[in-house]
């Protein structure tokens, strides 16, 4: 625990530092991610039961239980190794918020379904198994103005060295933020923020951070983005600009994911 606290502190820190955010958890925003995999043959099951817990969403974000909801289904990697196929991120506004509900207010919840959409609900995990669940804070972040929920995101797990956090954070928003800025007014992309993982944590887990490109379309994936690192650093050469990034971290996985579904 006490490592843990030391955790949440450098993270609070670290977001007052880049986003002028107070270092306290009352102000700073929480999504808990829960990774699903597909039961063979229950896709359509699978989906038909997310949209059933849609609408018990939709009540919680009326009571000001949370404030977002997202079904994602994994595009690559693909296939019957893969982990999980779908991710559903919850999105609360502080920490207290992420254990806010009782058993009470799931009864109420569930109470606004008929019988009907309530035996559909009930049988999620016929159709899925939870492989895991994470908490997960936004640092810092550019989206473009007046977009809807980016269709597409590419979302990148990395490992940081324990000693450099600052180097890392550094590079991401002083070095790499500009690019990414000139990419979402070139049209290339829609949005990018760089999140932090704080729980579960410890020396057995593979990632401790990401970064997440959005996208409104495929096609703007391929787009060239080279023409961004040309504009912003005319004189670094390609070599010297990936020295930089890579020293900072090492990237475990790049997933592209597609937004099924959401609460607004």
């Amino acid at each position: 625990m006490k490592a843990f606290l030391i955790f949440l502190s450098l993270v609070f820190f670290t977001l007052a530092c880049q986003t002028g955010l107070k270092a306290q958890g009352d102000n700073q925003e929480y999504v808990v991610t829960e990774y699903m995999k597909v039961k063979p043959g229950m896709e359509d099951q699978y989906r038909e039961c997310e949209k059933i817990w849609k609408t018990i969403h939709q009540e919680r974000m009326k009571a000001g239980y949370i404030t977002g909801w997202e079904l994602e289904r994994v595009v690559y990697p693909y296939g019957t190794a893969n982990e999980y196929d779908y991710l559903t991120i919850t999105h609360y506004k502080n920490w207290a918020a992420i254990h806010g509900e009782n058993n009470e207010t799931w009864q109420a919840m569930f109470g606004k379904l008929n019988d009907e959409q309530r035996a559909i609900a009930q049988k999620a995990e016929d159709y899925r198994d939870m492989v895991k669940r994470e908490i997960w804070t936004a640092g810092d972040m550019v989206f473009a103005e007046g977009t809807t929920p980016p269709r597409y995101r590419v979302e990148n797990f990395m490992r940081i060295p324990a000693d450099g956090w600052n180097a890392w954070i550094d590079m991401e928003t002083k070095f790499v933020k500009p690019v990414h800025e000139k990419n979402i007014a070139m049209g290339n992309r829609a949005g990018w923020l760089i999140a932090y993982m704080i729980l579960p944590q410890g020396d057995g887990f593979p990632y401790q951070a990401s970064t997440v490109d959005y996208y409104n379309t495929w096609e703007d994936m391929n787009k060239d983005q080279g023409k961004a690192w040309k504009e912003v650093y005319p004189n670094m050469s390609d070599a010297d600009i990936g020295k930089r990034i890579e020293s900072t971290r090492t990237i475990i996985l790049t997933e592209v994911r597609v937004l099924s579904d959401y609460v607004k």
